[in-house]
């Protein structure tokens, strides 16, 4: 395969169903984790949650963090630290020897995350796919920036960052409406993985997160 990104020289990368493919048991865990947080500022009954949730996600607002924190009435970083009370992503992983491999063979790139969860259960997830939070010089998520993607804030938090310009960053993410076009937008280079349909909007599209070192 052809080196895409040969201007490339750092890689922003989404953590959730980006670094592991996407578990339908996690994703209900989450999405329960979600519907209580709203439930513990509103006290509405599940069905209304449910209800007022599904009337803003994906139509005002991408990010469920976002719709939930909006709902509560809290800020973004809140309903994700209070979110992932309620969950454990890490009871669904295992050590991936796949996605070590793909870092070691990735050492001359500077490494950024870019998500919207906690920033210390990111780094302790990392630890069990085997994976060194010490190789990403920088953890951003609405902690960080009062912001969820696809809000711009963090990913100019992390070109503010690097000094460098847009499109030396390639953002590596799974979901086309959070992740690849507003780093897009902001002219970063983008790679939409776990896809076997060809993206139209992102530069690349790959059917493994494995695959991203035959592109760079």
């Amino acid at each position: 395969m052809k080196k895409m990104f040969a201007e490339v020289k750092v890689l922003v990368w989404d953590f959730d169903g980006t670094f592991y493919r996407p578990n339908p048991e996690l994703w209900h865990e989450i999405r329960e984790a979600e519907y209580q947080v709203i439930a513990d500022h509103t006290g509405w009954p599940k069905e209304k949650v449910i209800r007022e949730f599904s009337s803003l996600h994906k139509k005002v607002y991408q990010s469920a963090t976002q719709v939930a924190s909006t709902l509560a009435g809290i800020s973004p970083s809140q309903a994700a630290v209070e979110m992932e009370e309620y969950f454990d992503r890490r009871k669904y992983l295992t050590r991936d020897k796949k996605l070590i491999t793909l870092f070691k063979k990735l050492k001359t790139y500077r490494h950024c995350i870019l998500a919207n969860g906690v920033i210390t259960h990111y780094k302790e997830t990392l630890r069990v796919l085997g994976v060194s939070p010490d190789i990403f010089e920088l953890i951003v998520t609405s902690e960080t920036v009062g912001k969820t993607k696809p809000d711009s804030a963090g990913f100019l938090y992390i070109l503010n960052h690097t000094k460098l310009p847009a499109y030396q960053h390639l953002m590596i993410g799974d979901r086309e409406s959070s992740d690849i076009i507003p780093a897009r937008d902001l002219g970063m280079r983008t790679c939409l993985v776990w896809s076997h349909t060809k993206s139209r909007i992102a530069d690349t599209t790959l059917a493994s997160v494995y695959d991203v070192e035959a592109v760079v």
